[in-house]
């Protein structure tokens, strides 16, 4: 793990204290991620999850050197599409810190795809920039 600069005043013990509570967060993989993650792997991809990067973000899947983020109901304010601060945040820090591209799966559009695997699949590779299986 890096560890940015915190404020000179802040001790040092306390700033190992918030970085140790900061990259020990519990993890939680939902349903929502594991329809992505199998997706993934159904397009012959090999994702890794939860991985804890060097900046101490855990990053839902991470696909080669792309970042895939499942952004579920509270990675926004209430019943809107705008995104929660955190999640702002870590869009900008991850790329910043440990360059590499993020993409994001917003659970509305996910959720509009249904049942179909194909089309899930089509939606992946595009955001990945991969070529389709019609191609």
């Amino acid at each position: 793990q890096t560890k940015e600069k915190s404020h000179p005043g802040l001790p040092t013990e306390l700033q190992e204290r918030c970085f140790k509570a900061f990259i020990s967060e519990e993890l939680t993989v939902s349903k929502l991620q594991d329809d992505i993650v199998g997706q993934l792997l159904h397009i012959g991809l090999e994702p890794k999850e939860e991985v804890l990067m060097g900046s101490g973000y855990r990053i839902d899947a991470l696909v080669e050197a792309i970042g895939v983020e499942v952004d579920g109901p509270s990675h926004f304010i209430g019943r809107s599409k705008s995104p929660t601060g955190s999640t702002i945040l870590k869009r900008r820090q991850v790329p910043s810190i440990d360059r590499i591209e993020l993409i994001y799966v917003p659970y509305w559009e996910w959720d509009k795809l249904g049942k179909d695997e194909v089309k899930k699949q089509e939606y992946l590779r595009k955001l990945l920039g991969l070529k389709s299986d019609n191609e």
